[in-house]
């Protein structure tokens, strides 16, 4: 590995002083103490006294003392003077005589405990980094780690190419522990097997290496996709990867190693030395099979779900090619029926006059072809799913057989279902035996199971229990062995025995009462407030009424816009420079650095001078939906340099800090301050037609017609940035990942509040979303029709009680689950499970879960109490439906960008749509952060030009604009060049 990692402005930047330095930092690390202010007085010249007290804070600060102190920023040398009461010139003079400033830097080291490095300490220094880069790869990490550690130790940092060459040796030496811990699993034969991943001379994988078959994951949810997945698995369990003992290793270190697998070629690891690509190798398969496993359920669920979508339409088709044969029979029983019911013909006379009326022979036609009309009471498509059996079945059994279930219960009736299945088609038999249990079968999948004789059906037999297996995989009864996604829902949780030990650092964390009783004390309060304020205020509330029982709410009126905002605004849209994306996107990382986090995936940071050139095509080829082809073309760049770079460089963990960069840049800009305290957010999703086949991509008509489509789904700030976005079924409703974006924050926002729209809200989001310390604020359409609730139906509200009859909260079953309830959540708040995948596990829990009912129970009290400070409040309701359109302004900007294909995505691996939103997200903010530069400039000019400039205009404003952004590139028409040449252009060569 690279000993040098650092370009020459980096090694430079490290070596000198922060160009800036926060207010809290100047205060904490540069005020001087009473023992300070001693050492620094004991100096006898002035300009010797600042010097001192500089070097002193600077090595506090630091670590170590900079060659040149004339370069730290004004207001640290500020700061200082005027506690010492000197001229901040005086600082010019010290120095002069190197002599004196070594002399004082040894007074300071040992005023302050600090001491230069010695041969022991470079030792510790390298097997702690060692260790460290176990954990992370980073170099530039572990150089800034490296320094945290000397800082600490009060040992004077090392020179920076010092510092540098010993990172460089504790990774190369980092690899070589990683290769001895695995060293037990490196037989010969285990070697073969990895090193002939790399050929593409293989039965398995004819075309390609089986490095990049095991890579390539499935682009449609069909029969032949789900057996080529299985192939893979079965391919990787026969060499018993799943029976690999790899928790020696960290797993980040892992997940590191697993990342170059995925990136790297067959050739580049061939030209590898062994104690790299092996562990590279061993990571990959471990973390592909993993990968492999939840990608055949996904699969299986999917397409599952397609075909019983295909029988619920064959049976609307049914229903209304039928509907004139089913009228006939209708008029016909109601001919009979009269005739039964004419108490004037006599008993005896019945058939003859049924018979002058229908003839016998139409009679015997019409009761046949009632029984093909015929249908069960609870009128499911399972007989139109029984004619899609032979497509089922091309996967079924290698299904069933390739993947192992668990289930808390010992004797599950649904495993040993499954169990029989894969017994009779291991011995080649069909018919199912009389006597098989049939607990697990629903009362309406029976009819369909049992015949006429009480025999089992085969084929609605093997039906149910894939469909059973299907419902009980997404509530988490029953789980997959193997898997992440599909693992047993107790892993997602801090386990029991450490609860018991972190239940009071989790209730201090969340601020929330340990004791379910107390809590619910608290929020009675809360809920009784509202219900007074609402109860006194009805009557004379034009926004809401009471009519026949029932609560009214008017729609919230548009709020008129000040004729000085719309003046402002046009001022601002004439002033604003016209500016090509490419422009604005180099300037943006000139303002925040973002690209100094998009990290090399093989660690290595150094950067060629074309880097950055290549990175900002990249990113804008992904954001604006170009090939990179195209944009290679357009931009006169390497197609191959290009794909290099995007797959390089381009990825969740660089991009993610890549925008936290920007969207931190904006949130300490004055002028988004006043559009938000950055504390409120919104989040929505936004629908992409699909072009090409891609397993995630579903058919939703109204938004894709007779198309497929996914959904990018984002959070934004109250300041106009996006903190976070996720690639989601469209299918999928949205409050299933709401809090996958806050939890996993890490910009200096600090989000407080959540408003969504409907789609974005149910009970469990209200409990989730209080526990954890966060008011959920969503818009409900028909608001006025939500029930409300009480803790107290003891106490009277005159005007209110027939919205709350009866409507109760369970309290004894919350307290009861309290602690459960605060295990969940505090497993969400410490990241031991993303929110998206328990949440979607808590809400597919069958009905009869009590901890589902408690928390359902509990989000129903929060509701309640939201709904009434909604009503109450008509500056709560306006915050509300003004953040949502912020996100409704980007959602614009964000279709600007997204142009080319006509804005169709034509990725087609999930990897490959994460960068492509989180590109979008990227560049978003990146137009968003320039307009509020150049915004806060246009209104300085007016304000110097007597414009009078108002704070409540200024919040109006939005940096979601693009009428002077310019995404496209720019025409050149060589005239005169095409004039002078003679005949046609020459043809491209093969």
């Amino acid at each position: 590995m690279p000993a040098n990692f650092l370009s020459e402005s980096e090694r430079l930047h490290l070596s000198q002083f922060p160009s800036s330095i926060i207010e809290s930092d100047i205060i904490c690390y540069f005020t001087l103490s009473k023992e300070d202010l001693v050492q620094v007085k004991r100096q006898r010249k002035s300009y010797n006294r600042l010097g001192f007290a500089t070097q002193l804070c600077v090595l506090r600060y630091l670590g170590f003392s900079p060659d040149n102190l004339k370069d730290i920023p004004i207001e640290v040398r500020t700061y200082l003077s005027q506690q010492l009461n000197q001229p901040i010139e005086d600082l010019i003079l010290y120095g002069k005589r190197a002599q004196t400033r070594t002399e004082h830097l040894q007074q300071i080291l040992n005023y302050l405990g600090f001491h230069n490095s010695t041969e022991a300490d470079l030792v510790m220094l390298e097997d702690w980094l060692i260790e460290r880069a176990q954990e992370h790869d980073q170099p530039l990490l572990l150089f800034q780690m490296a320094a945290q550690k000397l800082k600490a130790d009060k040992i004077v940092r090392l020179g920076v190419t010092i510092l540098e060459r010993l990172v460089g040796t504790a990774r190369s030496k980092a690899m070589v522990e990683t290769f001895q811990k695995l060293s037990p699993l490196l037989t010969q034969s285990n070697r073969q097997f990895l090193d002939n991943l790399l050929t593409n001379d293989s039965d398995i994988a004819p075309k390609v290496s089986q490095l990049t078959w095991l890579r390539q994951s499935a682009t449609v949810n069909s029969p032949s996709a789900i057996v080529k997945t299985l192939k893979k698995l079965s391919f990787l369990k026969q060499q018993g990867i799943h029976k690999w003992d790899i928790s020696c290793l960290n797993p980040n270190r892992l997940k590191f190693l697993a990342k170059i697998g995925k990136k790297s070629t067959g050739q580049y690891l061939q030209r590898t030395s062994e104690e790299k690509r092996y562990p590279i190798l061993v990571a990959f398969v471990c973390q592909i099979l993993v990968e492999i496993t939840d990608e055949a359920m996904d699969l299986f669920l999917r397409c599952l779900s397609d075909t019983y979508g295909r029988a619920k339409r064959d049976l609307e088709t049914f229903r209304l090619q039928e509907a004139k044969a089913i009228n006939e029979k209708v008029i016909a029983l109601q001919k009979i029926g009269n005739i039964i019911l004419n108490a004037e013909i006599r008993d005896t006379d019945l058939r003859d006059r049924i018979f002058e009326s229908i003839s016998l022979e139409d009679l015997q036609v019409i009761v046949e072809d009632c029984g093909r009309l015929t249908r069960p009471s609870q009128d499911e498509c399972y007989d139109f799913l029984g004619e899609r059996y032979a497509y089922i079945r091309q996967f079924a059994p290698a299904f069933l057989k390739a993947l192992t279930f668990c289930s808390n219960s010992d004797s599950d009736p649904l495993l040993n279902a499954i169990a029989l299945l894969r017994q009779l088609d291991a011995d080649g038999k069909r018919k199912v035996p009389d006597d098989t249990p049939l607990e697990f079968v629903t009362s309406k999948w029976k009819p369909y199971v049992l015949d006429g004789l009480g025999h089992i059906s085969r084929r609605y037999y093997e039906l149910s229990v894939l469909w059973s297996l299907r419902i009980a995989m997404r509530s988490g009864n029953v789980w997959l062995e193997g898997s992440r996604r599909y693992a047993n829902p107790e892993t997602y949780l801090i386990p029991k025995e450490q609860w018991q030990t972190l239940r009071s650092k989790v209730s201090l964390l969340l601020q929330v009462k340990e004791d379910g009783a107390e809590r619910l004390k608290e929020l009675s309060g809360l809920l009784d407030v509202e219900l007074v304020k609402l109860n006194e205020t009805i009557k004379d509330n034009n926004f809401i009424r009471i009519e026949d029982d029932e609560l009214i709410v008017s729609h919230l009126d548009a709020e008129t816009v000040p004729a000085t905002k719309q003046e402002l605004e046009n001022l601002v849209s004439k002033r604003l420079p016209h500016v090509d994306l490419t422009d604005l996107l180099i300037e943006v990382d000139q303002l925040t650095g973002f690209s100094q986090f998009l990290i090399h995936a093989g660690g290595n940071s150094s950067r060629s001078n074309e880097t950055k050139t290549y990175l900002y095509a990249a990113i804008l080829a992904q954001a604006c939906n170009l090939s990179l082809k195209a944009m290679a073309h357009v931009a006169d760049l390497s197609y191959e340099s290009l794909i290099w770079h995007t797959n390089w460089y381009l990825r969740e963990e660089t991009l993610r800090p890549a925008i936290n960069a920007i969207v931190d840049f904006q949130c300490q800009q004055s002028l988004s301050k006043i559009w938000g305290g950055g504390i409120l957010s919104s989040s929505d999703g936004q629908r992409f037609p699909v072009s090409v086949k891609n397993s995630q991509a579903v058919a939703l008509p109204r938004y894709f017609g007779y198309g497929r489509g996914l959904t990018f789904y984002t959070w934004t700030s109250d300041q106009f940035s996006q903190y976070g976005d996720k690639v989601i079924p469209s299918t999928m409703r949205d409050a299933t990942y709401l809090l996958d974006g806050i939890l996993d924050n890490e910009t200096e926002l600090n989000i407080l509040e959540h408003t969504t729209d409907t789609a974005g809200y149910t009970d469990v989001m209200f409990a989730l979303f209080d526990v954890l310390g966060l008011r959920f604020s969503p818009r409900i359409r028909d608001v006025g029709k939500k029930s409300l609730y009480r803790l107290n139906k003891d106490t009277a509200y005159a005007n209110l009680d027939v919205l709350l009859k009866g409507n109760n909260i369970n309290q004894s079953l919350i307290i009861e689950r309290w602690d459960d309830i605060l295990r969940v959540v505090g497993s969400l708040k410490l990241g031991w499970v993303t929110a998206s995948l328990f949440v979607g596990k808590l809400q597919s829990f069958p009905q009869q879960n009590n901890l589902l009912q408690a928390v359902q129970e509990y989000g129903k009290l929060v509701k309640t109490i939201f709904i009434l400070r909604y009503l109450n409040s008509e500056e709560y309701r306006r915050s509300i439906h003004s953040q949502l359109n912020k996100g409704e302004a980007l959602h614009s900007l964000r279709r600007f960008l997204f142009f080319a294909h006509q804005g169709q995505i034509r990725k087609r691996q999930q990897d490959d749509l994460s960068d492509q939103s989180g590109c979008l997200t990227l560049v978003t903010n990146a137009v968003v952060a320039w307009n509020t530069v150049y915004i806060a400039k246009v209104l300085e000019e007016l304000r110097l030009d007597g414009y009078p400039v108002l704070d409540d205009d200024v919040a109006h404003l939005s940096p979601a604009r693009y009428e002077h952004i310019n995404p496209y590139g720019k025409y050149f028409f060589d005239i005169a060049g095409n004039a002078a040449r003679h005949g046609l252009r020459p043809l491209r060569q093969r």
